[in-house]
């Protein structure tokens, strides 16, 4: 008696056993909207229990081909703009932000689509008339940039779209992300800082800064701070946004950190009078992003342009998968960042023991 396994149905198999067409059958395994949710589970269920599955590579040449025969159409791939103005992103913002949407824009038109901003913030705007003005311009795909607000929500007709955030500030719904790794970029800031043998570092951080990147930061800060002396750890300075200068000036002559992790808002630090000179030349300072107006300074990249990319492979390769909707499951893409060396730290002391 033999031992080998039946071979897996073909698709024509598969649709002759549950009598329908063979090309139902296809659009049901790719999660084609078109058909039906009962009868796509049933054709899923079939294939599943009989071991049939689609051929990954197969089905890559397929979309190719698909998009070479109708080359004169280009699918547009919305950015929702959350922003009190419409050039948010591509003329306006910090850096960090235009990067973001200039990777974004670069893979896009590399792969064959073009990206589009929609304003979500433009006067008397609803989440229905957006999800509207796409689907009319045939947008299936979305990418969410960081939103203006933390803890923000948008309320769209998230069935028709395949959705991916770039950023942690959209709390509800909850989607596939693509962000940095502010975790770790910590951690190497802190790394390279304990090489220098800087030994009291000290965080300073604009009130609710954290709070949109989920407290990654901070959480990195006080796992280092916990691996050290008392004598070594320095509380973490929340600026507000206006009238700063006197509380941080208060802090630094309070605790006299040997070194501060901060923003490029607070590059001025070492101008700040402390009443020692030479205590505000040696200040070491290294930066959480890097932007133009950084240059000579420590910092970490957090890689905004890389960020923009990987979000739209992302959101690619969910639309080729025929995804649509909310997923059941998100799942978060971290990019690193890049270190850059700047004449705002000491030289190189000692290695680095890892922590």
């Amino acid at each position: 008696m033999s031992d080998e396994k039946p071979s897996p149905p073909s698709m024509r198999q598969i649709a002759q056993a549950l009598g329908i067409s063979a090309s139902t059958v296809s659009l049901a395994m790719h999660n084609d909207p078109r058909v039906a949710n009962s009868t796509r589970e049933q054709v899923q269920a079939y294939a599943r229990i009989h071991g049939y599955r689609l051929n990954p590579a197969l089905t890559g040449m397929m979309s190719q081909a698909r998009r070479s025969v109708r080359s004169e159409y280009v699918e547009t791939l919305g950015w929702i703009n959350n922003w009190d103005h419409p050039d948010y992103f591509i003329h306006r913002g910090v850096d960090f932000q235009r990067e973001l949407w200039k990777g974004a824009e670069t893979r896009a038109h590399s792969l064959g689509y073009q990206l589009h901003s929609f304003w979500q913030a433009a006067p008397k705007m609803t989440g229905k008339r957006l999800s509207d003005i796409l689907i009319a311009r045939g947008v299936r795909g979305l990418l969410i940039p960081p939103l203006q607000k933390s803890y923000g929500h948008l309320s769209l007709q998230w069935e028709n779209f395949t959705p991916v955030a770039l950023s942690l500030t959209l709390t509800r719904p909850r989607l596939h992300a693509v962000i940095p790794d502010h975790f770790i970029n910590m951690r190497r800031i802190l790394r390279k800082l304990k090489q220098r043998n800087y030994q009291r570092v000290g965080l300073l951080l604009q009130q609710k800064y954290d709070d949109r990147l989920d407290n990654r930061i901070s959480s990195a800060f006080y796992q280092y701070q916990h691996t050290l002396p008392p004598e070594q750890q320095i509380p973490v300075h929340n600026s507000p946004a206006e009238n700063c200068d006197r509380p941080i000036r208060d802090w630094l002559a309070t605790y006299r950190p040997d070194a501060v992790i901060t923003l490029g808002i607070y590059r001025h630090l070492r101008d700040l009078d402390v009443g020692d000179s030479d205590y505000s030349k040696r200040l070491g300072i290294a930066l959480i992003g890097f932007a133009e107006t950084d240059q000579g300074f420590a910092a970490i990249d957090e890689n905004a342009y890389e960020i923009g990319k990987a979000g739209v492979d992302v959101l690619v390769a969910a639309l080729n998968r025929n995804e649509r909707g909310l997923p059941d499951q998100t799942a978060t893409t971290l990019i690193n960042g890049k270190w850059i060396d700047g004449g705002t730290l000491a030289e190189t002391t000692k290695p680095a023991s890892p922590f």
